[in-house]
């Protein structure tokens, strides 16, 4: 049905509503007319005795009494004619009328104390409303309305009433329900004049209005149609009144279908719902022991509930306790508490001879088996959307809260008042999500853990038990605060069922912006620039951790956020503090534990009991909306049946974060949704958001936003722990928030679809505040970059980042500094460390404050594997200068002859020189007792080399050069080494044939090597004879005695030839 509902001037569903709810109502004034039985004359025609008689008898056949609201709106005339037939039709009732009321004045003077108060008894019977018939309407159901008013829904839960006519109430469930409720139902005239002075008699005696009221059927119908919100004693004054009144008007059958129509079962409103609900049949067919467990109830419904409820303390959720018979069987056993009240009505019943004895051993021992049938409703005519479940229990709690209502009249109100409920629903939204739910390819696979869980179960139980991974989602309107779509779950089978949307899971790294960052931002403490030490820390014996327990070392908050490191944010929590964190926290609507006012739970969204999806997609709209928090609205008007406005439900708006500080956020959850924990996207759209994964993965959640819309998803199973024949079960989602499939993934198809289906294409975030500004920053202090920042080993540690005005840091960076380092023990130099072991580098030192008051670091020595060839500190205790040299450690060796250190040395073949190793520190001073020496030559072949003690013994063993080299090891394994060039002298032996020759002149030259006869070294090794230096000034042209020098090495020799 999708008929728009009109709007008139006094309320915007009333005309089109009436086809809904004032049917029934124009169909009674249409039946009190007709009944009215008014002559056409306006007095009683002349009549003979016997049509006098046949027109009295008429008249108590068709009379039926008017209340006096309308008596009074007849004329003149009508108003005679009707007493005069008022007369005829109940003239003994007006007798016990009038002496009943004269009995509730007696009854009033006692109750309060026959003082001056007295007056009020009478007062209060005078002012008592008028019997009002339409009270006692039981069949119009109140309707939901979209956003735009058209119709959604009718509410008709597990709490809905089917009205059944006296007639089809078997006299057993009359007889049981009048038994324990007013025994003497058939004989009073609405007041039990005896019930009601034991109850008064009790009132004196104890000075209490504790203890038996006294109430008839009746009087329990007028309470709930006409007084329930009438104080106490007044109440009771007005109840007898009218109770007499309406014994005057109905039948006794009329008033006790009336009531038992009406009658509050708990999950049940009415017999025949009641029947249903927890028999699964009508109430024609319920057995005597089943009309006694319901009317054990009306007493007070909850503490009677046939069913036994057993609570999950994990998730706090009840469910139905079963059990199996010896048979095998599977029943449902019966609450004690209903069994004992139970056998009560059925002694009545004995007692008042509406059973006879076998029926009454029968009912007791059913009743006694624990085992009466109990058997929750198979079926449901009207399957609620978890929208409306949500709308019903936020509705329910307001009237409860807000407008006075009992939570009885509230839900009687609510489902049976005719109402119409205009909501925030948008059709279109609410669809989209229902379909994706019902997607299994969003979600991940169920886990073998569940799977065996589920088999384990359902084997304990003996019913079909499926564990399977479950989501929630929340869609809010950014604009207006009305929540436009809502889920609890994959799927829906019963109304008013478990609603994940508005149960509380934990929400993990979700709470980051909303506890720890935005709070940190908005009052100053905290920049993007801001950084600590992402290494593992102890906070007074916490040790968190990060997810995956990766560690990165100095990380701005930027970075901190976008890749939800954990050590990041709890640092910054602890600079924010609890005071801070907590009352933004209350602001933006979380609700806190006595136990979340702490690190885990406001830093990390480790909260005790968690929060729903709902809560944190509102809190999440914040960002869009400026810092505004607007509360979410699942209604926005109630209007009864006659059109007048009930309760109008205005959002209220809270100014949270400056623009600033939601600018500032929104831009980093854009980093997060672009690669930082998540990568997700709509053409066209700005899209920012938070993932969010507790411990052991057992929960996943994302919290994002566009310009238009926000939403929260959570992923997770119902129970983490399950417990089946004695072995317990832990079930894991296990995916993170920003998984795909998972919540980052679901919220992603879902926004796409809605962006699409409503036309948006392209849309922005608010714009840049004015008050935003950039500056340069270092990216590893936060502070002002200095010379040294772009000079970091690892690249430029210099960024521009986004600031709120008044927050640029004004200090320069401390944490880079150039230090001069011992290349050996890793320290500061001093003015004995060798200058070739020492090395000028830019290196970070951490100091001590960069951790948050009562945060230390876990392992003080630790350094991520990123900053390992940057970061500089001292282990605990040890001197930050090189604790390796001093004045005894060698800088530099040189090799010592003659008194000093020559670079080259000339040896004779087979003779030697011995060279004294003396070492000298960085500041010049020497050191000598060098042992740990070693040497070698650049050619053994001319020159060899030896070591004893500090001394160096080089031999000439050819002619030749040859590099002397001699290193010394100190006991840390620095070498140092020096070097001499060693030219070895060989001596030869040159022997010619002659000595003498002569030439003729003008004779050529002759080959002088031909006169060589040999040439030998000192070790008589032959040398070949080209190695010889041949010269010689012999001119043949000239006659003369000329000189031919045959040299080698220091040999020489000479050749006299003789020119003539």
């Amino acid at each position: 049905m999708d008929k728009k509902i009109k709007k008139p001037q006094k309320n915007p569903a009333k005309k089109n509503s009436a086809s809904f709810l004032d049917k029934f109502k124009k169909n009674i004034k249409k039946q009190q007319h007709k009944n009215a039985a008014y002559p056409a004359s306006p007095k009683p025609p002349k009549m003979t005795a016997e049509q006098k008689k046949l027109y009295h008898a008429k008249i108590k056949e068709e009379f039926a009494p008017i209340p006096k609201s309308k008596y009074k709106r007849l004329s003149k005339e009508q108003q005679k004619i009707y007493r005069y037939q008022e007369r005829v039709a109940i003239p003994k009732k007006k007798v016990i009328y009038i002496i009943q009321l004269i009995a509730v004045a007696g009854f009033a003077l006692i109750l309060l104390g026959g003082t001056i108060l007295s007056f009020f008894g009478f007062y209060w019977i005078a002012t008592a409303p008028d019997i009002d018939l339409e009270n006692l309407k039981y069949i119009e159901s109140s309707i939901i309305v979209d956003k735009d008013g058209h119709f959604y829904q009718e509410l008709q839960g597990k709490e809905k009433r089917k009205a059944v006519g006296i007639d089809q109430i078997p006299e057993q469930v009359q007889f049981a329900f009048i038994a324990i409720e007013d025994e003497r139902f058939y004989t009073h005239q609405g007041i039990d004049l005896k019930g009601i002075t034991r109850a008064v008699l009790n009132i004196v005696k104890k000075r209490s209005l504790s203890g038996p009221g006294g109430s008839t059927i009746t009087q329990q119908l007028i309470k709930g149609t006409h007084l329930s919100d009438v104080k106490r004693i007044q109440r009771k004054v007005m109840e007898w009144k009218l109770s007499i009144e309406l014994e005057n008007m109905l039948t006794k059958d009329q008033i006790l279908a009336a009531y038992l129509n009406k009658i509050n079962f708990a999950w049940a409103w009415g017999i025949e719902s009641a029947s249903n609900t927890f028999f699964d049949k009508p109430c024609s067919e319920l057995t005597l022991a089943q009309s006694a467990v319901l009317a054990a109830m009306p007493q007070a419904p909850s503490i009677y509930l046939p069913f036994v409820l057993e609570t999950n303390t994990e998730d706090n959720v009840s469910y139905i306790v079963s059990a199996t018979d010896e048979a095998g069987n599977k029943y449902y056993p019966l609450n004690p508490k209903n069994a004992e009240r139970a056998k009560l009505v059925l002694n009545k019943m004995l007692e008042l001879k509406y059973i006879v004895k076998a029926e009454y051993d029968i009912a007791i021992q059913q009743i006694d088996s624990g085992n009466v049938g109990l058997k929750p409703e198979s079926t449901s005519s009207t399957v609620y959307s978890y929208f409306t479940d949500a709308l019903y229990e936020q509705l329910l709690k307001d009237m409860v809260n807000k407008y006075g209502y009992t939570q009885e009249s509230a839900q009687d109100t609510l489902l049976n008042g005719g109402l119409v409920i205009h909501s925030t629903l948008d059709p279109q939204i609410q669809s989209i999500l229902e379909k994706n739910a019902s997607n299994s390819r969003l979600f991940p696979s169920q886990s073998s853990t569940a799977r065996a869980a589920s088999a384990a179960k359902s084997a304990a139980t003996g019913e079909t038990v499926n564990y399977i991974p479950q989501c929630a989602m929340v869609v809010i309107d950014n604009q207006t605060g009305y929540v436009a779509g809502l889920i609890g779950g994959r799927e829906k089978t019963a109304s008013l069922s478990l609603n994940r949307a508005t149960r509380k899971f934990q929400v993990g790294s979700s709470t980051k912006p909303l506890t720890v960052y935005g709070p940190g931002l908005d009052t100053g403490v905290l920049t993007l620039a801001t950084t600590f030490d992402d290494v593992r820390i102890n906070a007074g014996g916490w040790k968190p951790t990060n997810s995956g327990g990766g560690q990165s070392g100095m990380t701005t908050v930027r970075n901190g956020l976008a890749k939800s490191l954990n050590l990041v944010a709890a640092q910054a929590w602890y600079l924010v503090g609890v005071e801070t964190s907590s009352s933004y926290a209350l602001k933006l609507g979380l609700e806190l534990e006595e136990s979340d006012y702490g690190a885990a739970a406001l830093s990390l969204g480790g909260y005790t009991r968690g929060q729903t999806p709902l809560v944190m997609a509102a809190a999440f709209t914040t960002f869009p909306n400026q810092g505004i928090r607007t509360d979410p609205l699942l209604y926005t008007a109630v209007y009864d049946r006659e059109g007048n406005l009930l309760f109008e439900n205005k959002a209220e708006k809270t100014q949270v974060f400056s623009p600033a500080t939601s600018y500032l956020i929104t831009d980093v959850l854009q980093m997060v949704v672009r690669g930082g924990t998540t990568s997700i996207s709509i053409s066209g759209i700005p899209v920012a958001g938070k993932t969010g994964t507790t411990d052991e993965r057992r929960h996943a959640y994302f919290c994002g936003y566009t310009p238009y819309y926000t939403g929260a998803v959570w992923y997770g199973y119902d129970e983490n722990k399950v417990i089946a024949n004695g072995q317990t079960y832990t079930l894991n989602i296990g995916i993170f928030g920003g998984s795909k499939p998972g919540p980052a993934y679901m919220w992603e198809v879902n926004m796409r679809e809605i962006h699409s289906a409503k036309g948006l294409s392209s849309g922005s975030f608010p714009a840049r505040p004015d008050n935003i500004v950039t500056a340069a920053v270092d990216n590893v202090s936060g502070k002002l970059p200095t010379e040294l920042s772009s000079r970091d080993p690892r690249g430029s540690r210099v960024y521009t980042e986004m600031f709120i005005a008044g927050t640029v840091p004004s200090e320069p960076d401390d944490f880079h500094q150039e230090l001069v380092l011992c290349n050996v023990s890793g320290k500061t130099a001093t003015q004995y460390c060798p200058p070739d072991l020492v090395t000028k580098k830019v290196v970070i030192v951490k100091p001590d404050s960069r951790f948050p008051a009562g945060v230390k670091a876990l392992n003080p020595t630790f350094v991520p594997a990123n900053e390992q060839d940057v970061v500089y500190f001292p282990a605990e205790g040890e001197a930050e200068n090189c604790p390796i040299h001093n004045a005894s450690s060698v800088a530099a060796i040189d090799l010592y002859y003659g008194g000093s250190a020559p670079n080259d040395v000339t040896v004779n073949q087979n003779d030697t020189v011995t060279f004294t190793v003396q070492g000298t520190n960085a500041i010049g001073g020497q050191v000598s007792g060098l042992t740990n020496l070693s040497a070698g030559t650049s050619n053994n072949n001319v020159a060899s080399v030896s070591i004893s003690g500090n001394n160096v013994t080089v031999k000439g063993k050819k002619g030749g050069n040859a590099v002397i080299t001699v290193t010394y090891t100190d006991p840390h394994g620095s070498a140092f080494s020096t070097s001499v060039n060693v030219t070895v002298k060989a001596t030869y032996v040159i022997v010619l044939k002659t000595n003498s020759i002569t030439l003729s002149l003008g004779a050529p030259l002759p080959n002088f090597t031909t006169y060589i006869k040999s040439v030998k070294d000192g070790a008589g090794n032959d040398i070949p004879f080209s190695n010889v230096n041949i010269s010689h000034n012999v001119d043949t042209s000239q006659a003369n005695t000329y000189d031919v020098k045959y040299s080698l090495g220091d040999a020489m020799e000479i050749l006299k030839v003789t020119v003539e």
